[in-house]
């Protein structure tokens, strides 16, 4: 009677052990996808690093201010922002799965990767300063704790990432099996845009470096002129067609304009125009002023004739001015909205340029006064500003009887008063578009010069750079703090000057 339980239990291992491989296997759960195509992965990536227009770095550009408080404000007393770690990693899964897949319709998604690894490690060492590079993305080896590469690493590095990734654009287009791929709708999946992309945005890269020119190792002036006389070699923008842009659809919540009908009694009246930008445009008496703003209420119940059209209508709010003061002047009718029409009647708005051909323009008129390429700058500052006018529906011949008659806007040649027209319209054709391209171009050249008043909470400064992440302090702490001892002396420091723009 004993072996009767012992022959039972035997029994029943026995029957359960086929049971415990067939759960074994339901592990993987037939329905949960295991892997992504390339092309579903650069659609995620292209999401997650898209800018958008009417937020708070906006706000830091000046292009806006709030009049309430409970919502922003314009301290620029700021702490952290976003690494791009988490973007990397889907950049490396899009290399592995178009390895994996092989044939050249995966090709490009390779050269590409080189591209946006580009993309990520420039807009990290813009806003920090050294980040981890050449150790990172090394989870497979083991490697949790990867150096932090200098500010100058980083860019040598991500130049030479884009140079390659040109070079393998322009032999995959020669052998004419494809132009276009799946998965990107910021540039309709046409690699030739992609490639002028490319040689765009290492044109913004080497402007950046404008403090460092002399740098033998980065060549900047060489690579510089090199894309500039060799279109064919290396093409870049040629209109804003070539735009780098997201567009939006107000038929899709998910892609919705930031502002719109459904956000208008929330947001409309807590903001107004930021003085730094809508003042330069009524300073130029610049025909956008009326595509992108409200005149003030005071003009409209006085009913000034034409007061639509006059220049004096339009007044932005200073960033510098403390929010209740903002707020008083607004409720008095002193200050602008955004233009009720474009960007709260629909929800599609307008796109915003990631890169554009504005941009591209003002930068190569800014390489040319610096003596880095030949050619003329008055030629490309006028393409910049037409350009951006026409990105408002402002029609050539609009331009071409403003710039004649506009004493004030015309070029006054390769000199410092020159250098400033064509950072200042710069400055304006950024607006609402390319992240924070406008506070790196103050940061580094000081042109436009930034309101700063008694709402600054950073003692009277605009900051220079962002704190590191507290998780880098948590999971790398040792090689944080000897990249912030080798650049500020040990200190997180928001006022920190960085080797770009010391």
């Amino acid at each position: 009677m004993k072996r009767i339980p012992t022959i039972l239990l035997c029994l029943a291992l026995a029957a359960a052990m086929p049971a415990c491989k067939k759960f074994d296997t339901l592990q993987d759960n037939p329905n949960k996808p295991t892997s992504s195509p390339p092309t579903l992965l650069l659609t995620g990536i292209l999401i997650d690093l898209k800018e958008n227009p009417w937020d708070q770095q906006q706000r830091e550009n000046q292009f806006w201010v709030s009049n309430f408080d409970y919502y922003a404000s314009q301290g620029y007393n700021w702490g952290s922002t976003t690494m791009r770690y988490g973007v990397l990693r889907n950049v490396q899964k899009m290399e592995e799965e178009a390895n994996r897949l092989g044939g050249d319709e995966n090709q490009p998604y390779l050269i590409i990767a080189k591209f946006l690894k580009a993309w990520c490690y420039v807009d990290m060492a813009m806003k920090f300063g050294d980040v981890p590079m050449s150790e990172a993305m090394n989870a497979a080896s083991e490697n949790f704790t990867p150096k932090y590469d200098t500010q100058k690493e980083v860019f040598v590095q991500s130049l030479k990432l884009l140079d390659e990734a040109n070079t393998e654009m322009q032999a995959f287009l020669a052998a004419a099996v494809r132009n276009k791929i799946a998965g990107d709708f910021m540039l309709d999946g046409d690699l030739n845009k992609w490639r002028k992309l490319i040689n765009t945005f290492k044109l913004r890269v080497l402007i950046n470096l404008s403090k460092r020119a002399d740098e033998a190792d980065l060549k900047v002036k060489e690579q510089f002129a090199a894309i500039l006389s060799d279109p064919a070699r290396y093409p870049i923008m040629e209109s804003n067609s070539d735009n780098y842009s997201v567009v939006f659809n107000g038929n899709i919540q998910e892609n919705r304009y930031p502002l719109g009908p459904y956000n208008r009694g929330f947001d409309r009246g807590r903001n107004n125009m930021g003085a730094t930008y809508l003042d330069s445009l009524t300073a130029y008496q610049d025909p956008r002023t009326f595509e992108v703003a409200e005149p003030v209420d005071t003009a409209k119940a006085n009913n000034i004739p034409g007061y639509a059209t006059r220049f004096s209508s339009y007044k932005g709010g200073r960033t510098g001015d403390v929010l209740s003061d903002l707020s008083s002047q607004n409720a008095k009718g002193f200050l602008s909205y955004g233009n009720e029409k474009r960007y709260w009647a629909t929800g599609s708005g307008e796109p915003c340029i990631q890169l554009g051909y504005p941009e591209l323009c003002f930068t190569i008129a800014e390489g040319i006064y610096r003596g880095w390429a030949t050619g003329d700058a008055e030629a490309w500052y006028k393409k910049g500003i037409k350009a951006s006018m026409n990105f408002y529906g402002i029609a050539d011949d609009v331009f071409n009887t403003w710039y004649t008659a506009s004493a004030k806007a015309k070029y006054k040649g390769n000199n410092a008063e020159g250098l400033s027209q064509i950072l200042i319209q710069k400055y304006l054709a950024f607006f609402m578009n390319s992240g924070r391209q406008a506070y790196y171009q103050y940061r580094r050249t000081g042109i436009p010069r930034f309101d700063v008043g008694p709402a600054n909470s950073n003692g009277g400064r605009i900051p220079k750079r962002w704190l590191y992440p507290q998780r880098e302090y948590q999971t790398n702490n040792d090689q944080v703090k000897a990249a912030l001892q080798r650049q500020f002396s040990g200190t997180d420091d928001i006022n920190g000057e960085m080797w770009l723009i010391k």
